[in-house]
């Protein structure tokens, strides 16, 4: 990675030694010369882009081909990210599978853009040396400087809201941060997630299991404590004859969605009752046209449908959509969803009702990002 460290042509390196600045896995730099590059940076009041970068699922990697390939996917990783940015950008090792990239003025938001279109255009293209089948994406939280901070503290705070958002939006994309849409988002520590996950679960059964007769209410409130934590654009029901019970996330692009006939659902599903679409334009087309008609029609590159049902009897599907761009959907997403689904078919088989009886509910928004 030598080579990738002649960085003689900006300023703050020009006469500098970087022998010991450098991350000893990867070659880039280290997080401690990083922040003092991003000090000079804000001290000469120079205008930069910041992009916090993380590996999505990392842990995965790590979990089922170890540590040690993990060590090459980091490495290789930060070599396409020296690739990427060429002589445009300074690439650092923020710690563990995050990097973070610096590009000197440019803050103009399209050219931001693309740089991050860019980026996770051609990461799918990598190929791991001795890991066949093994695809990687990223998630990244941009920031720019001095539009959105003025200190490096700042910076950094205002990117990691926008990676944070890019996460709960599915992963697999870029946020940049715009004030007037990411300023409220509160960042949560990974045990205050796991114990909003645990809250989401109590309001799932308190909702489901003391409504009564009032079932939709009960389905409202849910699918819109659905619609804040998770970011999902769309959540919904689907009968036979009608969607019902449609919320919409507030920073979604696309606003209107459309019953999809549950008999094209129904040939996608597995035999555990629920299917995950990362790429839902991904299918066979001889096998999947209509539905795939109805996605592109829609704008919905990911899907997640659980089966409504209870003892054998089968009332429809919570349908879940991402458009715009696509979600890696998260196992406890889909175990969430499902138990909702589950607790949803118990409840209309004990008071002998289906979906077709519950009245039509006008689509809503919701979404806190707080």
């Amino acid at each position: 990675m030598g080579h990738a460290y002649s960085l003689s042509h900006f300023e703050y390196f020009s006469e500098r030694d970087l022998s010991h600045s450098l991350d000893s896995l990867t070659g880039i730099l280290n997080r401690e010369a990083l922040v003092k590059y991003i000090n000079w940076l804000v001290s000469k009041d120079k205008p930069f882009s910041f992009f916090l970068v993380d590996i999505d699922n990392f842990k995965n990697v790590n979990d089922t081909y170890g540590h040690l390939v993990g060590d090459i996917v980091i490495s290789q990783m930060a070599a396409y990210f020296v690739k990427m940015s060429g002589d445009r950008g300074v690439v650092a090792r923020y710690g563990g599978d995050e990097f973070i990239m610096i590009f000197e003025d440019v803050v103009e938001y399209n050219d931001v853009w693309k740089i991050g279109h860019d980026i996770n255009m051609r990461i799918g293209g990598i190929i791991f040396e001795g890991i066949p089948n093994l695809a990687i994406t990223v998630s990244m939280g941009i920031a720019r400087f001095p539009l959105n901070a003025d200190s490096t503290q700042k910076i950094m705070e205002v990117a990691d809201k926008a990676l944070y958002r890019a996460k709960m939006k599915g992963r697999n994309c870029f946020i940049i941060y715009l004030p007037e849409k990411h300023a409220n988002i509160s960042l949560k520590k990974e045990r205050d997630k796991q114990q909003t996950q645990m809250q989401l679960c109590y309001t799932l059964f308190g909702n489901l299991m003391a409504c009564g007769e009032d079932i939709s209410q009960a389905i409202n409130n849910v699918f819109k404590s659905f619609i804040s934590y998770y970011m999902f654009d769309h959540i919904c029901l689907e009968t036979k004859s009608r969607m019902n019970h449609s919320v919409v996330f507030t920073l979604s692009e696309r606003k209107q969605f459309t019953h999809i006939p549950v008999e094209l659902i129904d040939s996608l599903m597995n035999s555990a009752g629920y299917v995950s679409l990362n790429n839902a334009l991904g299918l066979n087309e001889d096998s999947y046209g209509p539905i795939i008609r109805q996605y592109e029609k829609q704008k919905i590159k990911s899907v997640m449908y659980c089966k409504v049902s209870a003892y054998d009897v089968d009332y429809g599907y919570i349908r879940v959509d991402t458009s715009n761009t696509v979600r890696i959907w998260q196992n406890n997403e889909i175990a969430l969803v499902m138990t909702a689904a589950n607790v949803l078919g118990l409840l209309l088989h004990y008071q002998k009702k289906t979906l077709e009886d519950l009245p039509l509910v006008v689509p809503t928004e919701a979404g806190s990002i707080e």
